[in-house]
Formats: structure tokens, C-alpha cells, sequence
């Protein structure tokens, strides 16, 4: 039996407010839009009653759900449980019962929560992993871990845990007693990262998977063959409490393979660019620190639900542009969590049923993430154990800012992936790519090994790094640095001398607005350094060197990320043509031509092609690498329900460029097969 896009409807059951007629929408619904599996939520949103007795669990629960699952198994259709409570998303005015009696987590203002468990607590630890092993009791295929399961952004503290539990594992870790003033100080202090700070994230990581594994321990006592799955969020919040990706993954897994979901940044409908840029370093950047040996199940939620939040055809891009993950499934939020149940005028069952089959194609020729082709761009679990802050005030200084080219390149239409660093990690005629303070997790030897064996895209920060490492900054044959700050009526614009673009001779882009700090770099010696751009003030006076390429194989962007557009300037087909020209000067890379706002992942037999906007583009055309110039290529889409194919002939590539006669329309993703 051909391998199967796995449709996951994550659906509420009020076991208060159910009957037969609810239960015959449902598999109604099931049956017409080819659903595989049901994840049934416990205790979720607007019917949340904090955390759960097993005793509510045993009586109201899960006999209602066994019901309905008789019913779906008759269909061949599965059951999995998605509990919404590990340590409690917010408060919500609810409290822990007297009966479970655990303590709750405090933040790093010293504010409390009422019913957020401290996850160092041994009440909770044991009530949580009984708990799990109750649910296990339904056999279910997957048994969900929410994605409150972590130590931040738990309305309305922030991040956590300072309890007098964990500052005196704190202390004792400190070798003296410290309070939690002091410690936090110390943890958000400016410059390089603190021992308080190394204590903080080792513990946080040490604690989650001792958790993590206790339940997985427990739930395959009772269900051998059910399997533990995690909701995730942002990974830069994640690398603010140290998780390891790896060892909580394993910790959960045991004898199965790791089943993640990430998150599809888009509860209600936003601009398809603008999820372009977040399902980058978002969805993309979770996929890859979990790992190839997993099942991914993204999750598609709409907020507060129906059309009048999300439509149809964004819904669709959703769902379709997955593929693009390498994802085995997805997880299905359409219907709200309060029991309504089933809402048909939605229409959400024809347009499931339409997209299964390109789906299951995509399933059955699976992306394998860890061998995409094209820019790789390095990120790192570890990063908040190593950057540096300047203010020391806030959590947010040390979030990482790995993602940046990940999210321009990607949303530009360049063939590129996020590419997890570990001790092990080593590149060799390789393009990779470096934003933020990402330097600041590699010694002089690793960094010097990375700027000699491959070509390299660098920012502002990581040039920054080489400065302050003397030694370093010959790599790029640099002799001084000056970090002039947007708005201050220096820089203006970015100018490209002596070339047309988009038929406008030396074009400009902004170095005014939406954009990061210039960092005016001189360099010691003109043969070496290739300068493409410049930057000029409002009065025309050229500054200094903008993008450059040295030694023939290190090109630099001395921009910094604006802490509230990031690098929204960059964003500009002038600026997309010139990366592609240093592109074509420094590697053979797959990028699309001509088709604003058109994703492409690629892999040496596949190409993924998304169109984030909501034009059609009237034909194909992908910049092709030398390898894939040579194969025979076949193009798949859908029509309705109907899944077409169409063959590419040879004589469509031209000037290293495959053109297919097929008009991708807005929102649309085909897939291409050798």
C-alpha cells in the first residue's frame, strides 16, 4: 500500500454537550475530506477546567472519546489524544487543586502564576507521567505533548522558573546562596554570557527531559505502540530555555521514530509574503532541529476559526506548501475547541479531498531535509548559552538572530535550508550563510575553517565578531570597522554602480528605512575584494562599500537586524537580481527567475515550487543547477481532485534556465520529479 499524507483532524469533544447527531457530522466530514486519523483534545480552551484529576479524566473523558472511536475504526480511521495541558498555556483565573497540590512557576520579575506548574516540582513531575499513562489507557496512535510544555510565555509571567525550589537548585549549582534579583542580573548581564546564564539554560534543558522521559517511560508501559509527539513554537524562544532538541526528542520517542509538529505561523490569514518570510525561520528551522528520522506533522490552525478569518485558498497554501517540510501529515485545527463540532458550511472537506493526492505524492517521494540543495544557513540549539547582550534588561536580548538570511533568501526565491551546527559539524565546498551573533558559537579554528573551505554570506554582526577576534578579521582583508546607525542622517541609500537593473541604470534600495544599521567596512587590500554597491548620503556623497565579494567566495551584507523590521529593505527585485548575480559569480545554485514572492526546495531528484502571493505567474522558469540541467523532469499539480502530469522536454532549459509552459497560480504548489 502506497504511503499516505497523513490527514490529522485535532478535534473537541464536550463530553458534557455530545450526541449521535454531532458524532454523524463528524464522520461524515471524515469520509469527504480523506481524513486518516482523529486527535481528539482533553480539557482544551473555552472548556479548559485547569489542570485535570485522573478521576475527571476516567469519568468524563475518555469514555466519550472511546465511543467515538469505535465508530471512526470501523473506517480505518485512527484515534490519537492531544491532552491541552502539560504545565497550563496562562492562568486564566484557574488554580491548582488542593487534591494535586504542586507549586507554580514564578518568572524572572518575581511575578507568580496560579496554575502553571513548576516543572521541577515532584508533585507535578508524578502527576504528569500518571496522567499520560491514564490516556494510554485509549491506545491511542499519538498522544500529544502540548506546546505549553516549556518555560516561557506563559500569560501572565514570561520567562521562568525563579521559585524558591529553583533558586535553590540555582545556588547550590553556584556554590552559595543567591536571590532571585541577583541571580536574573546576572543571567541578563550585558557583554559575555554569564555562569548564572549557563546555570539557568542547563538546568531548564536537564529538567524537560527528565520529565519528558519519565512520561514516555510510563505511556509505554501501558501502550507499547502508541507514540509521543511534541508541539513546538518559536525556535529562538526555545534556545532562550536551552532546549536540546535532540535529547528531548529522544526522550520522548523511545523505540519510535520522533513525531513533531511545528508550528505554521498563521493563525488567522495574514499576507502570503509575510508568511513566507516567518514559515522560513519558523516552520523550517523546527524541521530541521528535529531532525530527518521523524514524522512531521505541522499544525494548520485557524483563529478564532471559519472563513471570515482564514479563506479557502490560504487555508490551501497552508496545507500544500508543507511539502516544502518534508512532512508526513498534518494536524487540522478548522473547528473551534468548544464543542460546536463540525461546521459544513466551511467547505473545508471538498478542498482536503482535492489536495490529498498531490499530498500523498509528496509523501511517497519525501523530501529528505538534511540533503536539500542550495544555501545552507547555519543555526544553533546553543545559541543563548553564547551570545552576547548589551542592555541586560530583558529576556528578548537573548534571542538569536540566526534566521535572517534563512527568511530572505527563501522569501526571494532562492533554493536554501536552515543547517543545524553541532560538535560535530563540518563544511567543505559548501554555501553557507551566517547572520547575528552565530559566530559567537564557534571557536577561531572553526571559523576559520569555514571562511577558506566554502563560499560564505555574511552580515554585519558576524563581521563584527571578526573584529573583536583580531586574528579573524584578515580573513576578509579587513582593516577597520565603523558601525554608523540607521536614521542619523549619514547613510541613505544603497547604490549599484555601473549596472541595469530592471532597465534603471546604477538602481538604489534604501539604506533609510525598515532597515538595519551599516557597517563601513575598509579593506586593506582593493585586488582581493569585488565591491558591487555603495552607500551614499541624502547629498549624493558616496560613503563606502556596501555588498562585497572577497577572495572570490565571501560576500558581505554590513547591515545589522532592526529589533522591529529586521530586514524588511532587502526585500526589493533590485536587490533580489544583484544576490542572484553574486549567486551565478560564486556557486551554481537553483533559484526561480522572474516570479516574485515563488519559494523553490530542492533536492537532486525534486523541486518544491510555492507561490506565496496571490498572482498567477504565467510560466515557470528556475534557474537550474548544472546537475539537474542534464535530468528529465516531470511537473505534478492538481486539477480539482484530479492529479495531472506533465513531461518537461530538455529543449525548455536555455541559458542554464528550465521554462515550463504552466501557469502556477496564487497560493498554488506543484512538485517536479526526475
Amino acid at each position: 500500500m502506497a504511503e499516505t499524507y497523513q490527514y490529522s483532524l485535532r478535534f473537541a469533544i464536550d463530553p458534557f454537550n455530545w450526541n449521535e447527531e454531532r458524532a454523524k457530522k463528524l464522520i461524515k466530514f471524515c469520509q469527504e475530506a480523506r481524513i486518516d486519523n482523529v486527535v481528539f483534545f482533553i480539557n482544551p480552551e473555552e472548556l479548559n477546567q485547569g489542570h485535570l484529576t485522573i478521576d475527571q479524566v476516567r469519568t468524563h473523558w475518555l469514555p466519550t472519546v472511546a465511543k467515538v472511536s469505535k465508530q471512526l475504526a470501523e473506517m480505518d480511521i485512527t484515534t490519537s489524544l492531544n491532552p491541552w495541558t502539560t504545565l497550563m498555556h496562562s492562568d486564566r483565573g484557574q488554580k491548582v487543586s488542593p487534591e494535586l497540590g504542586f507549586g507554580t512557576m514564578v518568572d524572572y520579575r518575581g511575578q507568580h502564576a496560579e496554575s502553571i506548574a513548576c516543572p521541577a516540582d515532584p508533585r507535578w513531575v508524578e502527576y504528569i507521567a500518571d496522567i499520560y499513562g491514564e490516556y494510554a489507557k485509549l491506545q491511542p496512535k499519538e498522544l500529544w505533548l502540548e506546546d505549553d510544555f516549556r518555560h516561557y510565555n506563559h500569560t501572565p509571567i514570561k520567562l521562568a522558573c525563579f521559585c524558591e525550589r529553583h533558586m535553590k537548585i540555582y545556588s547550590e549549582k553556584l556554590g552559595r546562596k543567591v536571590t532571585r534579583t541577583e541571580f536574573v542580573k546576572k543571567l541578563l548581564q550585558p557583554g559575555k554570557p554569564t555562569l548564572e546564564r549557563k546555570i539557568y539554560l542547563s538546568v531548564a534543558r536537564v529538567e524537560m527531559k527528565k520529565v519528558a522521559r519519565l512520561i514516555q517511560k510510563t505511556v509505554a508501559r501501558i501502550s507499547p505502540t502508541t507514540r509521543l509527539g511534541l508541539m513546538s513554537s518559536f525556535p529562538e524562544w526555545h534556545a532562550v530555555e536551552g532546549r536540546d532538541w535532540d535529547g528531548l526528542f529522544d526522550s520522548l520517542s523511545g523505540t519510535h521514530l520522533r513525531v513533531s509538529r511545528p508550528h505554521l505561523p498563521a493563525y488567522n490569514e495574514v499576507s502570503p509574503l509575510q508568511y513566507s518570510r516567518d514559515f522560513e525561520r519558523y516552520s523550517r528551522v523546527t524541521t530541521e532541529l528535529v531532525g530527518k528520522n521523524s514524522d512531521v506533522y505541522p499544525e494548520l490552525e485557524s483563529y478564532m476559526y471559519s472563513p471570515f478569518v482564514k479563506s479557502r485558498m490560504f487555508t490551501k497554501l497552508q496545507l500544500e506548501s508543507t511539502q516544502m517540510l518534508g512532512a508526513t501529515g498534518i494536524l487540522l485545527n478548522l473547528f473551534d475547541m468548544m464543542g460546536n463540532g463540525i461546521d459544513e458550511t466551511y467547505d473545508y472537506a471538498e478542498l482536503l479531498a482535492e489536495s490529498k493526492d498531490l499530498m500523498n505524492l509528496g509523501t511517497q517521494h519525501r523530501l529528505n531535509v538534511e540533503q536539500l540543495d542550495g544555501v545552507k544557513v547555519l543555526v544553533s540549539q546553543d545559541a543563548s548559552f553564547n551570545l552576547q547582550t548589551t542592555r541586560g534588561e530583558n529576556p528578548e536580548e537573548l534571542l538569536p538572530k540566526e534566521y535572517s538570511w534563512l527568511s530572505l533568501l527563501g522569501s526571494l526565491g532562492v533554493a536554501c535550508k536552515p543547517e543545524k551546527w553541532t560538535d560535530t559539524s563540518n563544511f567543505e565546498n559548501e554555501v553557507l550563510a551566517v547572520s547575528g551573533q552565530f559566530f559567537n558559537n564557534l571557536n577561531d579554528e572553526q571559523i576559520t575553517a569555514l571562511l577558506k573551505k566554502n563560499v560564505m554570506f555574511l552580515d554585519g554582526e558576524s563581521v563584527q565578531i571578526l573584529f573583536e577576534r583580531p586574528m579573524l578579521r584578515t580573513l576578509i582583508d579587513a582593516e577597520k570597522l565603523e558601525i554608523k546607525r540607521a536614521r542619523t542622517n549619514y547613510q541613505s541609500y544603497e547604490q549599484i554602480d555601473g549596472m541595469v537593473i530592471d532597465q534603471i541604470e546604477n538602481p538604489r534600495v534604501t539604506m533609510l528605512q525598515h532597515t538595519g544599521d551599516y557597517y563601513k567596512i575598509a579593506y586593506e587590500n582593493a585586488n582581493k575584494v569585488e565591491i558591487l554597491s555603495s552607500a551614499y548620503s541624502a547629498k549624493a556623497e558616496k560613503l563606502g562599500p556596501v555588498m562585497t565579494i572577497i577572495n572570490g567566495r565571501t560576500v558581505i551584507l554590513p547591515m545589522n537586524t532592526d529589533p522591529k523590521y529586521g530586514w524588511e529593505s532587502q526585500y526589493y527585485s533590485i536587490k533580489a537580481k544583484l544576490l542572484k548575480l553574486i549567486l551565478n559569480k560564486t556557486t551554481d545554485i537553483d533559484y526561480v527567475v522572474d516570479m516574485a514572492g515563488t519559494k523553490i526546495t530542492a533536492s537532486s531528484n525534486q523541486i518544491v515550487l510555492s507561490n506565496f502571493t496571490i498572482d498567477d505567474q504565467k510560466q515557470i522558469q528556475i534557474h537550474l543547477s548544472k546537475t539537474k540541467q542534464q535530468q528529465d523532469w516531470k511537473l505534478y499539480f492538481h486539477e480539482g481532485a484530479k492529479l495531472q502530469e506533465l513531461a518537461v522536454k530538455p529543449e525548455w532549459i536555455e541559458h542554464d534556465v528550465l521554462t515550463i509552459p504552466y501557469q502556477l497560480k496564487g497560493l498554488e504548489t506543484v512538485i517536479l520529479l526526475a
